[in-house]
């Protein structure tokens, strides 16, 4: 099946299909292998497979995109090219022969006025003339190492996906132990060790937060985990990792949610057919009913419901289909399933970055009296301070763990780097004592024995390591310069798409330099509607609002890295984007977001999602705005990068309008809260945590 005819006339297909998206040819060949490894089903897979490719900077819509997906897939298996035999039936395996990125010989990075290359780049040589026009050589031998770097990437994402359903278990032993132990724990990914002898322990009932660099290896650790794959594995254990969105289809919410629970399902629909006579079928009826409440069946769907409105949900919602909702919302869906199966040990992969604040806020309470075991992965500060009973620190291929809280690491961490450097100091004099009597006495016969036996000394001496600190997570934002208030005002503003959908109304609302303001209010409220009205890509219905005439405002979005061209580098988005740019001005703004020497000139899709959320900031700003507008800026960061985030938002000289759920990052910049309830925009008279406690008690 997977021959090279197959795979060529697979390329054809998704180059007739997918022009629009203006994909390299070498592409083709990449995404051609993915669908041979992985066949999909129906179109909603393969959009999950390699939407992200034909969205490729939203040049094809989503809604386009998936259409595309159901074209395709039925003429692949029309044509008989993929099969779908046996697809679950695979096990994650370990790669027979890893590709080590050491034993790809990389080219040197170039840097003129006319043009560059790099590295990793490699596949085309890019010359672009003072209008931003792109011209290119294709480099065969670069070209092959690029193939194989992206069919190493395309194994990995394979094994990721290879991850247990969430299915409720009523059989489980529990008189067994529910601790976690692994010893010895290696990591090895494409030849690169990400762990190495690391001892795993997680105690039953305690909540532990994996904190680290982006990219260093925790989702890798979770995923290895979940699948099981280190020796000596207790497999009694129940494991959820929750990291992707369900797939949008016609099944609703409620049910998309209960439907973990196979055996209830099966049971009622038996019985449902049992009661067709339930004279002829009584017996098996009576072991029906009470099985069902063995498992308690029947508060299943009241269980189900505290959980999805709790994050969020309406209760007309629970009624509807899947297909109807968002990425983020069907996030919270795969969450909801997660919490409601609740397994031994549950694995959260950044679990706060599509909810609002009250949903962090309700997640964190039901986090704190959930009774099993939780790691959570997370940029939150404020959440694993409030959920985390444990820290593991995942540096340099080692595992640290901390017993306490963020905060609590943090400080314990930072007594420790000082300690080491005191210690590493006072070594270094010691050495150096050592040495000079060495070297002052190495000749004197009289002094051999002494001089040998300090030598002996010296080499058994075991060196302090010091604790290195990261390197800081750069933000630099522009200084604009100044000007008088009001620069914003909105003064008895309404907003709808017509009279009888009112979204805002009274906005009695104003901006200025000085203003450090967080907007909150649960998802679907309007707070995004009230950004966009503030930017000037909508219009108030009724009401007034001045802006200045001088005024520069930038907007950063969560949506904001879906815009990027993913074959594009940073420094070719800026020339993209902006014309006529200075190349030099473009590499200095970019370095000023840490996006610096190679990394600068790598295409976006070998960029981790905090380099391309930098990337976008770094765009966002490039006008030197005298207001930023940030709606969810910290999801993609790690907790380094947040700090340096609101260090440089501090920093800055402007006006900073936030929509967050991240509370630490409120906390630390914003001086106002604005709330919105009930199609209205109110200032909350008060601090943070007083807005906490308003919306624990229902008072808000």
């Amino acid at each position: 099946m997977e021959n090279s005819g197959s795979t060529d006339r697979i390329q054809q297909i998704i180059r007739s299909k997918i022009k629009e998206a203006q994909l390299p040819d070498f592409f083709f060949v990449h995404l051609a292998g993915m669908i041979v490894e992985e066949p999909p089903n129906n179109g909603s897979e393969l959009f999950e497979l390699i939407g992200e490719y034909i969205l490729n900077g939203r040049r094809i819509s989503k809604e386009k995109a998936k259409e595309i997906c159901d074209q395709l897939t039925k003429q692949l298996l029309d044509e008989k090219l993929i099969s779908i035999e046996n697809k679950f039936s695979l096990v994650a395996e370990k790669l027979l022969k890893p590709l080590t990125l050491n034993e790809v010989k990389l080219r040197e990075e170039k840097d003129t006025q006319s043009g560059y290359s790099d590295a990793f780049l490699g596949t085309e040589k890019v010359e672009i003339d003072e209008m931003g026009n792109r011209t290119k050589k294709v480099d065969k031998k670069s070209k092959k190492e690029f193939e194989a770097f992206e069919r190493h990437k395309a194994e990995i994402e394979l094994l990721k996906r290879k991850i247990p359903p969430i299915r409720v278990d009523h059989n489980k032993d529990r008189s067994k132990v529910k601790d976690l132990h692994l010893e010895n724990v290696n990591l090895i990914i494409g030849g690169k060790a990400l762990l190495e002898g690391a001892n795993i322990k997680f105690t039953y009932g305690h909540k532990y937060g994996l904190v680290g660099r982006n990219g260093i290896g925790k989702t890798c650790l979770m995923t290895s985990i979940v699948r099981r794959e280190h020796e000596k594995f207790p497999m009694h254990l129940q494991i959820f990792l929750v990291e992707q969105e369900i797939v949008g289809n016609e099944v609703s919410v409620l049910q998309t949610v209960l439907s973990t629970d196979v055996e209830r399902d099966e049971l009622l629909q038996e019985e449902a057919e049992l009661n067709k006579d339930a004279d002829a079928n009584g017996i098996r009826l009576m072991d029906i009913f009470k099985r069902l409440e063995e498992i308690d069946a029947y508060t299943a769907e009241a269980r189900a419901s505290v959980i999805l409105t709790g994050l969020g949900f309406s209760h007309d919602d629970l009624k509807r289909p899947t297909k109807e909702f968002s990425g983020g919302w069907r996030m919270r869906v795969a969450l909801a399933r997660a919490l409601f199966a609740n397994p031994d040990i549950l694995l959260l992969d950044e679990p706060t970055n599509h909810l609002d604040l009250d949903a962090v806020m309700w997640l964190e309470d039901y986090l704190i009296s959930w009774p099993n075991t939780c790691v959570i992965v997370s940029h939150a500060r404020e959440f694993l301070n409030t959920v985390c009973t444990d820290i593991y620190h995942y540096k340099d291929a080692k595992l640290t763990y901390y017993k306490g809280n963020y905060d609590s690491f943090e400080k314990r961490r930072s007594e420790q780097i000082i300690q080491k450097k005191r210690e590493a100091e006072a070594q270094k004099i010691r050495v150096e004592h050592v040495q000079k009597f060495i070297d002052r006495f190495r000749y004197n016969a009289k002094k051999a024995s002494m001089v040998q036996s300090r030598i002996k000394a010296l080499n058994k001496m075991e060196l302090v390591e010091e604790i290195l600190e990261d390197p800081t997570c750069v933000f630099i934002f522009p200084t604009p310069d100044k000007l008088r208030p009001p620069l914003l005002k909105i003064e008895d503003g309404k907003f709808g798409y017509s009279a009888d959908k009112v979204i805002l109304k009274d906005i009695q609302f104003g901006v200025d330099m000085e203003s450090r303001i967080a907007i909150v209010g649960p998802n679907g409220c309007g707070k995004t509607t009230l950004l966009k009205l503030l930017s000037g890509e909508m219009e108030l219905l009724d009401g007034q609002q001045s802006r200045s005439s001088r005024l520069r405002i930038s907007m950063f979005t969560q949506h904001f890295m879906d815009q990027l061209d993913l074959r594009l580098s940073p420094v070719e988005q800026f020339l993209q984007d902006f014309p006529g740019s200075n190349q030099e001005a473009i590499r200095g703004h970019l370095g000023s977001f840490g996006i610096s020497g190679p990394m600068a000139l790598r295409p976006h899709y070998l960029l981790s999602g905090g380099q391309k959320s930098r990337v976008a900031f770094a765009i966002s700003v490039w006008k030197n705005p005298h207001i930023m507008i940030l709606d969810e800026p910290t999801n993609h960061l790690d907790i380094d990068a947040v700090n340096a985030l609101i260090i440089a938002l501090n920093n800055f000289q402007g006006g900073v309008l936030i929509v967050s759920h991240d509370q630490h990052l409120i906390q630390s910049v914003c001086d106002q809260i604005w709330y919105i309830k009930d199609q209205r925009l109110r200032k909350f008279h008060g601090d943070f945590e007083e807005y906490r406690k308003f919306i624990a008690s229902g008072r808000l």
